[in-house]
């Protein structure tokens, strides 16, 4: 399966059932990009997230740089996620709900629809800090070259009161990912090396990062948290991300030791924390890793 690009999901039918709103919609209103103002586009994928999505909406809205499109991109909830971007859709640019095939087609979606020349992805119940983008705006406005900024991203404890710093140091690609909340990308990156793959579940953001890092995309690392992420917590799916990191690596020939011995190493380091979870051991370690960087 070829990978998906923005311009095929430009051109895919309007779905009869979309329901749709925001300033785009209601005012016809559509903002801009300037020479002392781009314009940066961010946009929160949800479904049934009513409890969280609040926060990332604010997180967003409360932003100190002053020129952002907003899209939200909801795959047909029906838990009251809907009144809540309803709530604030005088503030939205635009939002749209309907069925979707999964985060990344909703994801690829999002990317098609933005207008901004530099894109942030931010899903429901991870937030923003207030100078995010205006720290990531003084980066690229100052840089000729279209890069992809990272920077490092707050991740919060399941459950115990505690974070660790995901740093966004880019010498852990090609071989591990870098914190998808705090990631950066230039809408014309996105329409040269496509879109997010949706065969994959849970990986296809790493399959596009290390697409875009072997085709020699230029990386920058902004040292500043801009993100916090909820906490992920460890079930199956830490399985199913370990062996997809496996096959994108596979994919653009990354086949030696090192690949293995990663996968390896991570699988076994989320059995022992399910083993020491059960004997009510793993709150210990959690208490350690309290502010750490990783």
């Amino acid at each position: 399966m070829p990978i998906p690009t923005i311009e095929n999901y430009r051109n895919l039918p309007v779905n009869p059932d979309r329901k749709e709103g925001g300033i785009e919609v209601s005012a016809k209103l559509y903002k801009q990009s300037t020479k002392d103002k781009p314009l940066v586009s961010i946009f929160t994928v949800v479904f049934n997230s009513a409890t969280t999505l609040e926060q990332t909406i604010l997180s967003v809205l409360g932003q100190t740089y002053q020129n952002i499109q907003y899209i939200i991109i909801d795959g047909g909830s029906t838990d009251g996620t809907l009144e809540i971007i309803k709530k604030y859709e005088e503030q939205i640019d635009y939002w749209v709900s309907e069925p979707d095939s999964g985060i990344y087609d909703a994801m690829n979606k999002g990317i098609s629809l933005c207008e901004g020349v530099l894109i942030g992805i931010i899903n429901a119940g991870d937030n923003y800090m207030k100078d995010a983008i205006e720290n990531i705006c003084n980066i690229y406005k100052d840089n000729k070259d279209e890069i992809i900024l990272v920077g490092n991203c707050q991740e919060y404890f399941s459950d115990y009161s505690g974070w660790v710093i995901l740093s966004g140091n880019l010498t852990k690609l090609p071989y591990k990912m870098v914190p998808h909340p705090s990631v950066f990308v230039p809408l014309s990156i996105y329409e040269t090396y496509g879109g997010f793959d949706t065969k994959f579940q849970i990986a296809s953001d790493y399959d596009f990062i290390l697409r875009c890092y072997l085709q020699k995309v230029q990386f920058f690392h902004i040292n500043k948290v801009l993100a916090t992420a909820s906490a992920r917590g460890f079930s199956s799916n830490y399985y199913l991300t370990e062996i997809e990191y496996l096959k994108v690596r596979f994919k653009y020939g990354l086949l030696n030791i090192k690949s293995f011995m990663l996968s390896f190493f991570s699988l076994t380091k989320v059995t022992l924390h399910l083993m020491l979870e059960r004997i009510k051991l793993w709150q210990l370690i959690e208490k350690s890793r309290n502010k750490s960087v990783r």
